[in-house]
Formats: structure tokens, C-alpha cells, sequence
């Protein structure tokens, strides 16, 4: 009989920590899943190849009763993911900040690529043939308590080739990605690329501007006209060697020239299929 006893006082025992773990996971689910919806996400229509646009978005409260942005455990690490076509990616670091009904508690931070929820992305809506997630994570957690919204602004690279094409952003925090793909899933946003090739002038001398040149420490580079357009840039001394190198996303670019010898460059300038050189004078 004692042992009987036992048995159930044991059996009772497991039930009711069963029954915790349940009530804890519903209490904690009821702050973490399903929180936040997009609100606003503002996408050109078209693109060129080659280049860079900027996309504003923003996400409020899904409207959803049982949310209760007053409790102060809702601090956690914000996730963002863009589905992306092959060849396109999106610029690392993309500041963000979260706006409170308590300006007290409104915070900023950066958002940070992330191979794991990339591939949490992957796994849980599998993109169609030629497209891929890109997903990232707040680099600290970020604190939710009298959320009111959110907002960023990612910079999307294009690839090298024209045509009809969509983006699709998603949205959520560990705590809800880890078990499911986001908060909320836009649809498919379509967008154009064009070929931009047939802008001839973008490279030439003139509408590039090289200066001071002869150069000492630093080099300027602008462009009268300039659409986005990425242009790789590298420096190049007489005997071939790659001497500086990077990415031009502006039209007014200074470059570095500290450490290298006095003597005769060539800046070379290339968007896809144009490519020009600029001989500069370093003294």
C-alpha cells in the first residue's frame, strides 16, 4: 500500500511539473508570438544592374489583445530576413531603432548577418529556384517593454542581370524563430532591373571627377551623373599591382592614398560591362 502510495504521489509530482512547463510555455508565448506586423515597407519599382537601393520599413503591433508590452522581461534579440534573388545581397550593419509609448524605454542597435538564421529561414520556407534568404539578428538583445514600433532601412545590392524579380521581407525574435519562421512574412513585392549599360558616360573623364591630382594623402572621387550604380574601384601602380581596392556607392567617395609611394597610378573604374582608367600622380 506505501508503495502504491508512492507511485501516485510520484505520478502527481510529474503531472503537475508537466503542467507548469505547459503554463509557463502558453504565458510565454502569449508575449513573443505574433507581436509585431509589418506596417510600412517602401520598395522602388525598378533597379538597375550593378547597383544599391534603399528600402524604409517598419512594423508595429499586430493588434492582437493579449499582447502586454508593459511587462519588463520582453527584451530579446530581434531577427530580420530578406528572400533575395542569386547574385543579390544586402549591406551588413543596417542600424535600426524601436519606438516606445515610454520614451524612456526607446532604444536603437544594429542588425547583424546571421548564417544561423539564414538557414533557420532556409529550412522553414524553403525560396523558390534562384532565390535565397538572407537573415540577420540584432548584435544585443533589444528591449520591447512599451513598444509602440519599429523601423530601419537595409540597402539592397543588385546582381549583373535585367529582369522581372520580387523580394520578401520577414520579421520576429529568437524566441518565436527558434520554433517557427518569423512574426510576420510579407508577400512577394515584385521589382524590375534594368541593364543599365547604355549609360556610356558613366565612367568617362567627363563626368568623373579625380581629385587633387597630383594627390598626397587623399584622393576624391565624384561623379556628375550617378544613379546607385556600384562601381569597383582599384588603384593600380606601374608595374600592375593592386594597391587599393573597394566599392564606390556615392557619388562623392574620398579615398586614402596614405603609405603608398610618390610615382604614377591608374584608377581603374568598372560597372558590369564598363570599365575605364583615370591616371593619377601621386607626390
Amino acid at each position: 500500500m506505501k508503495n502504491l502510495s508512492a507511485i501516485l504521489e510520484k505520478m502527481y509530482s510529474k503531472a503537475s511539473l508537466v503542467k507548469g512547463l505547459v503554463i509557463v510555455f502558453v504565458f510565454s508565448t502569449l508575449f513573443f508570438v505574433g507581436c509585431y506586423e509589418w506596417r510600412n515597407i517602401i520598395q522602388p519599382d525598378t533597379a538597375t544592374i550593378n547597383s544599391h537601393f534603399d528600402v524604409f520599413v517598419s512594423a508595429q503591433d499586430d493588434g492582437n489583445p493579449d499582447n502586454d508590452w508593459t511587462n519588463p522581461d520582453l527584451i530579446d534579440y530581434g531577427l530580420f530576413g530578406i528572400m533575395l534573388p542569386d547574385g543579390w545581397t544586402v549591406k551588413d550593419s543596417i542600424p535600426f531603432t524601436i519606438v516606445c509609448t515610454d520614451p524612456e524605454y526607446t532604444n536603437s542597435g544594429i542588425l547583424l548577418y546571421s548564417e544561423a538564421r539564414s538557414q533557420t529561414l532556409r529550412d522553414s520556407i524553403p525560396p523558390p529556384p534562384g532565390y535565397y534568404w538572407w537573415g540577420s539578428a540584432t548584435a544585443s538583445e533589444a528591449s520591447m517593454v512599451y513598444f509602440d514600433s519599429l523601423y530601419f532601412e537595409p540597402r539592397i545590392y543588385t546582381g549583373n542581370t535585367p529582369g522581372e524579380y520580387f523580394l520578401r521581407y520577414a520579421i520576429g525574435d529568437v524566441d518565436y524563430w527558434d520554433r517557427n519562421p518569423a512574426d510576420d512574412i510579407s508577400d512577394p513585392i515584385p521589382i524590375t532591373l534594368i541593364d543599365n549599360t547604355g549609360i556610356g558616360e558613366l565612367l568617362t573623364k567627363s563626368n568623373v571627377s579625380l581629385y587633387p591630382n597630383p594627390a598626397t594623402d587623399q584622393l576624391n572621387i565624384d561623379f556628375e551623373e550617378y544613379g546607385r550604380e556600384v562601381i569597383d574601384m582599384e588603384i593600380v601602380d606601374m608595374t600592375g599591382k593592386i594597391v587599393r581596392a573597394g566599392q564606390l556607392v556615392d557619388n562623392k567617395t574620398t579615398i586614402s592614398l596614405n603609405g603608398l609611394q610618390k610615382g604614377v597610378y591608374f584608377v581603374k573604374l568598372q560597372n558590369g560591362q564598363l570599365s575605364e582608367s583615370h591616371k593619377i600622380l601621386i607626390n
